[in-house]
C-alpha cells in the first residue's frame, strides 16, 4: 500500500521535472548587433572605453556581433547556460577566425583575443541550441551581413556623423527592407548640455531556432530611443592601442557607396 501511494507523489514529481524542461527549451534567438561608434566612445576621463589585442586587425567599421541569445516563445524568457559543464573548444572555428576577429571581437579592456567572448556566447546561448559551435557562429556572422544594418541605414542617407541627428522612425523604415519589421533599436544615453541624447547602440534581430532566416518576434518589443538619434563614428583612436605610423582613421564607406 505504501508503495502505491508513493507512486502518484513521484509521477508528479516526474511530471513537474519534465514540464520544467520543457519550459526551459528555446525555440527562437535575438541576434544582437552593437554599434562600436557608441559603445566604445571615451568616457569623461577621455580613456579609452574599448580596447584591442594589438596582434589582432581591428574590427570591422560596422555593426558587430555582440551575442546571439535564446529564447522560448512560451514565455518570452531567456534561456542560458543550459549545460552546466561546458566545453569551449576553438579548433572547430579555424575557417571561421578572420570573421569572428573582425565582426564578434572582445572590445574589453584590458586587451583580450576574442576567445573569452566567443567562450561567454557559447556556454551561455549555444549549448541550449541543437547547433554545433561552427553553426552557431557561422550563422550568427552570416545573419549579421545578411541583415546589412550599415548599409540599410546609408541607402537612406542615415550616415555616421558628430553633429547630425537622426528621426527613430527615419531609423527603423531604413532597416525595414532588409530585416522586415523583426529589428528593435536599442540607444545608450548620455545627458547633454540642454538635454539628454539618445545614442544608437544597437540593433536586436529575431532570428529562427536553427539560426539560419530572420523571423517576426514572437512579443513585441519595443525601442528604448528617444525620437530623435545620435549615430556617432567609430574611429581606430576608439581602441586603445598604439597607432601604427602608417595607419590613419577607418573609414567608412562613402556616402556614394552606401546609398548604392
Amino acid at each position: 500500500m505504501a508503495g502505491s501511494k508513493a507512486l502518484p507523489t513521484f509521477c508528479f514529481l516526474l511530471c513537474a521535472a519534465s514540464c520544467a524542461l520543457a519550459a526551459a527549451s528555446y525555440d527562437y534567438m535575438i541576434l544582437s548587433l552593437i554599434w562600436p561608434g557608441t559603445s566604445c566612445q571615451p568616457g569623461w576621463t577621455g580613456k579609452p572605453a574599448c580596447c584591442v589585442d594589438p596582434l589582432i586587425d581591428n574590427p570591422e567599421p560596422d555593426f558587430l556581433v555582440e551575442t546571439m541569445e535564446t529564447y522560448d516563445s512560451a514565455t518570452g524568457k531567456l534561456v542560458a547556460k543550459c549545460e552546466p559543464n561546458c566545453r569551449f573548444l576553438i579548433n572547430p572555428l579555424v575557417d571561421l577566425l578572420d570573421d569572428l576577429y573582425a565582426y564578434w571581437p572582445s572590445l574589453s579592456c584590458p586587451a583580450q583575443n576574442g576567445k573569452q567572448v566567443w567562450k561567454a556566447a557559447w556556454c551561455t546561448f549555444g549549448n541550449c541550441t541543437s547547433l554545433s559551435e561552427v553553426n552557431y557562429f557561422g550563422r550568427a556572422l552570416q545573419l549579421r551581413a545578411r541583415a546589412d544594418v550599415l548599409h540599410a541605414l546609408g541607402s537612406k542617407a542615415i550616415i555616421p556623423s558628430e553633429t547630425k541627428s537622426y528621426s527613430l522612425e527615419d531609423i527603423e523604415d531604413a532597416l525595414v527592407p532588409k530585416i522586415g519589421f523583426s529589428a528593435v533599436v536599442e540607444c545608450t544615453t548620455e545627458m547633454g548640455v540642454l538635454s539628454r541624447e539618445y545614442l544608437l547602440s544597437r540593433v536586436r534581430i529575431c532570428v529562427s531556432a536553427d539560426g539560419k532566416s530572420i523571423i517576426g518576434c514572437p512579443f513585441a518589443r519595443k525601442s528604448n530611443c528617444g525620437s530623435k538619434v545620435k549615430f556617432y563614428p567609430f574611429t581606430d583612436d576608439m581602441l586603445g592601442r598604439p597607432r601604427h605610423p602608417a595607419a590613419g582613421h577607418i573609414k567608412l564607406p562613402s556616402d556614394k557607396a552606401m546609398t548604392q
